[in-house]
């Protein structure tokens, strides 16, 4: 195989990296925004009982948790996969 072969794969691999951790990135963030645009708090308690709120409390706030933890990963997910493809690509040799 020659050089130029392998430095052409390498570059195409590293731009479909790159363009992988772009469109994970932008999911993320639209998943992100839609999730902000549509929360509303639920303040309609109609119970009295002290146990029963702090339930309803706990399980809003563990389900909010869960769905930020979903999105740091898959950040962190698009971040890697982008930050790899970049490196890819700065690695892959010139031709001149």
């Amino acid at each position: 195989m020659s050089s130029s072969l392998i430095g052409d794969r390498g570059l195409a691999i590293g731009l479909g990296l790159i363009v992988l951790g772009v469109i994970l990135l932008l999911i993320v963030f639209a998943a992100g925004y839609k999730m902000y645009n549509e929360y509303q708090l639920a303040t309609e308690i109609t119970e009295q009982n002290a146990a029963v709120i702090l339930g309803i409390s706990a399980q809003v706030l563990i389900n909010l948790l869960v769905k930020i933890a979903f999105l740091g990963i898959a950040l962190a997910a698009g971040a890697i996969i982008l930050g790899r493809g970049v490196d890819l690509v700065k690695k892959c040799p010139t031709e001149k």
